[in-house]
């Protein structure tokens, strides 16, 4: 499969805030324990993460826990016609949703963020420009969070750049060793207020 699929047309229209709410909201009935928030990311969180350069210049994005794709939504209306976004989602409760994104750029995998390597073969892509994660890592065992960050960083292209949106700091733990400082914004027009870093893989 190639990297790229020329495509001539207009980014889908992104789901609405009630229809993403009510995906959320009945995940969280399911899953109490893995869905940090009944509230789906708002605009601003979602414009704050897709509106950078090197979401615009990726050939390749892999998105790591889209739940109900407010933000798939975002980064795809952000990409090349010619990109591709591969979006890694272990709860099957947002497959539905997901699955209602038709953009021929995306490709979905209800699976683990463990083993990126092989998911990103599997579908034949190229390693990712830009890895975006909504894994709420403080919420896991701290060796998993930490298994993942490696597979993140291993995952990468040289120079690439690794998005998180998070609550807590948790993260920085686990990415200091491998990728250094991040920069940080707190968007607070999010319920509840997070914090998206950034990091960039060295060479």
């Amino acid at each position: 499969m190639s990297d790229s699929i020329p495509v001539s047309m207009e980014p889908p229209p992104s789901p609405s805030f009630g229809k993403r709410m009510a995906y959320v909201i009945r995940a969280w009935l399911k899953h109490p324990k893995d869905v940090c928030t009944i509230c789906p990311s708002s605009p601003y969180l979602t414009e704050n993460i897709a509106n950078r350069d090197c979401i615009r210049d990726a050939s390749v994005v892999l998105e790591l826990g889209p739940g109900a794709g407010g933000t798939t939504a975002a980064l795809l209306k952000q990409m090349r016609p010619d990109s591709r976004l591969l979006a890694i989602e272990k709860m099957p409760a947002f497959r539905e949703a997901l699955e209602k994104i038709a953009d021929p750029r995306f490709s979905l995998e209800i699976g683990d963020a463990v083993n990126l390597l092989e998911t990103i073969e599997a579908h034949g892509f190229s390693r990712p420009d830009v890895i975006v994660s909504g894994i709420p890592f403080s919420a896991l065992p701290a060796a998993v969070a930490a298994a993942i960050v490696r597979s993140v960083h291993e995952a990468l292209a040289p120079a690439g750049a690794f998005i998180a949106y998070q609550i807590r700091s948790d993260i920085e733990q686990h990415a200091f060793p491998l990728f250094g400082p991040s920069k940080c914004e707190v968007i607070a027009l999010n319920i509840p207020p997070l914090k998206v870093y950034q990091w960039t893989k060295l060479v």
